[in-house]
C-alpha cells in the first residue's frame, strides 16, 4: 500500500521517546529500523530522539511536558505492554511498531497504545502520517488543557479581585438597570426600597442623587472625548438613610464609569472615600499645625543627615546661621559648630554613636565670624527599620542669657553680701567702739601725765640751781600731783587701753581682709586653691551676721591644694553657709543652733560638709531645690538662685553637690571636687 504525504504545517521540533528492542542493543545493531529511520525523516519538521530503556526510566523522562510521542519500535508484545502501562493518563501518545501476528497490535490496544502499525511495506509512509497524527492532536489537547487553565485562573483571578475590591462593582444596561453588582456595591447601597429591581428606579432609589449625578457627568464627557476610563470624580453626600452604618453622616464617593467593549452596558466604580478623604484631611492639617510650630518657636531647628549635612532649617536657625531660605540645605554642620577653646560638637556626637543632649552648652560660629554660646538638644532620627538616618537639634542663642545669669549671679552675690553689711558694721563697730572711747580716755590720762611731767621738769630745775629747799617743795609738789591724778592706776589702765586699741584694730584688719579677699573678682584662669583658707574666710564673713544665734563647729582635715576658680567656691560656701542660718532662725527657739563645718580628702576627692540643726526641707521640695528660681521663702525674701548657680559652680568644677534633710531635724549638704578637675569648658 502506498500513501502520498500532504505538506504538513510546521511543527518545530518534535521531541520523541523511542524504546528500541532489548536483542538489538545487547547484539550493538542500529537502535531503530531503516525504514523507521526514514519514516522519521519525511515528518518535515526536525526530530530530536530520546532513548528509554526501561519502563521507569521512560516514566521520569513522560514527567517532561515537552515530549510529544512515544515511540515503541518492533518490543516483544509482552515488553511493550509493560511499557504502555508505566505511561501514565494525560501523558504525550503512545504509537507501537508491531512486527509480530495482527493479535500484537490488539494487544497493544488494550495496553492503552494510542495508535499501532504493522510492520510491512507499507511501513515506511505509513509511519509519518500516522506520527503527525498523533503529535498534531497531542498539541492541539495540551494546548486547549493549557487554555482552559489559563481561563480559569483568569475567571478565578477576576471573581476574587471583583469578589474582594473594596469598590463598589455594578454593570447597568443602556436603560439604566442593574445587570450585576458585587457585595461591595451592596454593602454601601443596600436595597432598602420597594422599588422593583427590574426598573432603573431601582438603582435611583439605592445610589445617592449626588452620585447618580456624578456618574450621568462621567457619560456626558465620555460622549464628548470618547474617552474610556473618565477621571475620578470626588463627590460629598450628606446621607440620610440608605446605609444604616453612616448613621446620616456625611459621606465622600470617588466615582468613575467605563462603556464596556459591547458599547452597550457601563460599568461603574463607586469608592467610598471618607476615611481616607478624612485622613488626609487631618495629615494636612498636622502639616500644617507642624510647619507654623517650626517656623514661629523661638528656638532655632535643623536636621542633618548621617554625613551631617543640613536637610532642613527654620527661620530661627538661617537668623541664627546667616543663611537665607533654603541656601543652607546640603551644607555641612562643622561649618558652625567646631572645636573653639574645646567646645563640644553635640550634633556630631549623636551623629556618631546616638547619644542623646538635652540643653548643652557650646560655641557656634555665626557668619559674621563671631563665636556665640549656644544650648544645643539634640537627638536621632530613626527610620521605620529602626536604623539612625541623622539628628535634629535645637539650639538657642544664649548670648543675652549668659550676659543675664552673670549680672543675676552678681545680683544674688551682692543681695548676700547686702544680708552681710549690718552684721559686718555691727562686728567693725563693736571694736571701733571701745577704741574710740580708750581713745578718750587715753586722751584724759595725757592731760593727767602732762601735769605730773610738769613736776617733774620743776623738780629738774630746781635740782639743776642745787637749792636744796627748792628740790624739797618740788619733789612735795610732784608727790602731791602723783596723788591727785592717781599715777600708778593711769600708767596701768592707759597700756590697758593701748593693748585693747591695738587689739581691736587688729580685729577690724582681720574683717577688711576677709571682705576684700570675699569680694576679689575671679582670675579667667584657674589658680591653685586651698579650699580650708577659702572657706575659713568665708565663715568668719557669714558669722558676724549671726553670732548671736549659731555656734559654729569646724572641723578641718589636712587638704592638697586643687586647680580651682577660689571666689566661685566662696560663692557656694556663702550660699550653704546663708542656707543653714536661715533655717535655723527659721526654726526659732531660745538655744543657739549648730552649723558645723568639716573638710576630709577621700580618695581622688575633696568632700565639703555643712550641717545645720535648722527646720530642715520637705522631701516635696527636695528634688527641685536646685532648679533655677525655686524658693521657699516668701516673695522678696529670696530670688531661687543661690543652690542653682551653687550646682552650676560645682558641676562646673567637675564635682558634685548632693543633699540629705530631715524636716525639724537639720539639712547636710555635701559638695565633692575631684583632686583632678576636668578641663576647662566652654561654658566656664
Amino acid at each position: 500500500m502506498s500513501a502520498s504525504l500532504e505538506p504538513p504545517l510546521p511543527l518545530g521540533v518534535i521531541r520523541v521517546v523511542v524504546v528500541v528492542p532489548e536483542s538489538e542493543k545487547d547484539e550493538g545493531l542500529p537502535p531503530m529500523s531503516v525504514e523507521t529511520t526514514a519514516g522519521l525523516a519525511r515528518l518535515g519538521d526536525p526530530v530530536e530522539l530520546l532513548r528509554a530503556q526501561s519502563p521507569a526510566e521512560l516514566e521520569a523522562m513522560l514527567e517532561d511536558p515537552s515530549i510529544d510521542l512515544v515511540l515503541l519500535d518492533r518490543l516483544d508484545i509482552g515488553v511493550a505492554c509493560a511499557l504502555l502501562q508505566a505511561i501514565s493518563d494525560g501523558s504525550a501518545p503512545s504509537v507501537v511498531v508491531c512486527g509480530g501476528p495482527e493479535e500484537d497490535a490488539l494487544e497493544a490496544f488494550r495496553a492503552g497504545a494510542s495508535d499501532c502499525i504493522q510492520y510491512g511495506p507499507d511501513f515506511e509512509s505509513v509511519l509519518p502520517i500516522v506520527l503527525l497524527e498523533q503529535v498534531r492532536s497531542w498539541r492541539a489537547a495540551r494546548q486547549r488543557i493549557v487554555s482552559e487553565r489559563r481561563i480559569r485562573r483568569l475567571e478565578d483571578l477576576n471573581a476574587a479581585i471583583v469578589l474582594g475590591m473594596p469598590a463598589a462593582l455594578a454593570v447597568i444596561d443602556p436603560d439604566g438597570l442593574i445587570v450585576t453588582e458585587n457585595p461591595e456595591f451592596g454593602r454601601l447601597f443596600p436595597s432598602w426600597s420597594d422599588a422593583p429591581s427590574s426598573t432603573p428606579e431601582f438603582l435611583a432609589a439605592r445610589v445617592p442623587e449626588a452620585v447618580l449625578d456624578a456618574v450621568e457627568r462621567a457619560e456626558n464627557q465620555r460622549r464628548d472625548v470618547d474617552s474610556g476610563l473618565d477621571a475620578a470624580e470626588l463627590v460629598r453626600v450628606e446621607t440620610a438613610g440608605g446605609n444604616e452604618d453612616d448613621g446620616g453622616e456625611p459621606r465622600a464617593y470617588e466615582v468613575r464609569r467605563r462603556r464596556l467593549d459591547d458599547g452597550d452596558r457601563s460599568l461603574l466604580l463607586i469608592s467610598d472615600v471618607t476615611e481616607s478623604e478624612w485622613l488626609s484631611e487631618r495629615l494636612e492639617a498636622l502639616r500644617r499645625d507642624t510647619r507654623d510650630i517650626i517656623e514661629n518657636i523661638n528656638s532655632a531647628l535643623l536636621v542633618v543627615d548621617l554625613a551631617g549635612r543640613i536637610t532642613f532649617t527654620n527661620i530661627a536657625a538661617e537668623l541664627i546661621l546667616g543663611g537665607e531660605q533654603g541656601d543652607l540645605r546640603g551644607r555641612q554642620i562643622g561649618d558652625w559648630f567646631g572645636n573653639e577653646g574645646g567646645a563640644t560638637n553635640p550634633i556630631e556626637d549623636c551623629l556618631c554613636d546616638g547619644r542623646r543632649s538635652r540643653g548643652t552648652e557650646t560655641l557656634l560660629h555665626r557668619a559674621d565670624g563671631q563665636w556665640i554660646p549656644v544650648g544645643v538638644s539634640c537627638s536621632p532620627r530613626i527610620d521605620a527599620e529602626g536604623n539612625s538616618c541623622g539628628a535634629v537639634a535645637i539650639f538657642q542663642d544664649l548670648s543675652e542669657i549668659k550676659e543675664l545669669e552673670q549680672h543675676v549671679r552678681q545680683t544674688e552675690k551682692m543681695a548676700s553680701v547686702g544680708q552681710l553689711a549690718a552684721g559686718v558694721a555691727h562686728e567693725v563697730n563693736n571694736p571701733m567702739g571701745f577704741i574710740h572711747a580708750n581713745l578718750n580716755q587715753m586722751s584724759e590720762y595725757l592731760g593727767d601725765l602732762n601735769k605730773y611731767v610738769e613736776g617733774t621738769n620743776r623738780l629738774r630745775q630746781a635740782a639743776s640751781e642745787g637749792d636744796l629747799e627748792l628740790v624739797r617743795a618740788a619733789a612735795a609738789d610732784l608727790d602731791v600731783i602723783s596723788r591727785e591724778i592717781d599715777l600708778d592706776y593711769v600708767r596701768a589702765d592707759f597700756e590697758k587701753a593701748l593693748l585693747e586699741s591695738s587689739e581691736g584694730a587688729e580685729r577690724i584688719r582681720h574683717i577688711v581682709k576677709d571682705l576684700r579677699d570675699f569680694s576679689r573678682a575671679d582670675l579667667p584662669e584657674r589658680v591653685p586653691a586651698d579650699l580650708n583658707q577659702a572657706l575659713d574666710s568665708t565663715a568668719n564673713i557669714v558669722f558676724t551676721m549671726m553670732k548671736h544665734s549659731v555656734q559654729f563647729e569646724k572641723d578641718y582635715g589636712e587638704l592638697p591644694k586643687i586647680d580651682a576658680y577660689p571666689m566661685q567656691l566662696k560663692q557656694v560656701f556663702m550660699n550653704l553657709l546663708v542656707n543653714a542660718y536661715q533655717a535655723i532662725e527659721a526654726r526659732g527657739g531660745r538655744e543657739p543652733g549648730v552649723i558645723r563645718i568639716e573638710t576630709r580628702a577621700v580618695d581622688d576627692e575633696i568632700l565639703i560638709r555643712i550641717s545645720d540643726t535648722g527646720v530642715g526641707i520637705d522631701p516635696v521640695h527636695l528634688a527641685r531645690i536646685f532648679e533655677p528660681f525655686f524658693t521657699t521663702k516668701a516673695v522678696g525674701a529670696g530670688t531661687g538662685l543661690g543652690l542653682s548657680t551653687s550646682f552650676k559652680i560645682i558641676e562646673r568644677h567637675g564635682g558634685r553637690i548632693l543633699v540629705d534633710s530631715e524636716v525639724d531635724r537639720g539639712t547636710t549638704f555635701e559638695v565633692w571636687l575631684p583632686l583632678t578637675p576636668p578641663p576647662p569648658s566652654s561654658g566656664g
